[in-house]
């Protein structure tokens, strides 16, 4: 008997990035092929996916790190 595994992927595209000076801390804007827009938040092995700026905002102020202390990584 064989069995078929289908799977759906996701397709979904990082629009832009910015982190902490150290690179600790990354905010990733997230696009899906559907046109929905999303942020992401990684910090180390742990990725937060599906957030409002206003949830990125509150998780990153609960670490001591404001929106400010952001910048684009070097390229």
């Amino acid at each position: 008997m064989q069995v078929e595994a289908r799977f759906k992927v996701a397709r979904v595209k990082v629009i832009g990035t910015m982190q902490t000076p150290d690179g600790g801390w990354r905010v990733e804007v997230v696009r899906h092929a559907s046109g929905s827009r999303w942020y992401r938040v990684v910090h180390g092995d742990n990725v937060i996916d599906y957030l409002t700026i206003t949830r990125v905002a509150e998780l990153l102020s609960q670490a001591g790190i404001d929106l400010s202390d952001l910048a684009e990584p070097a390229a």
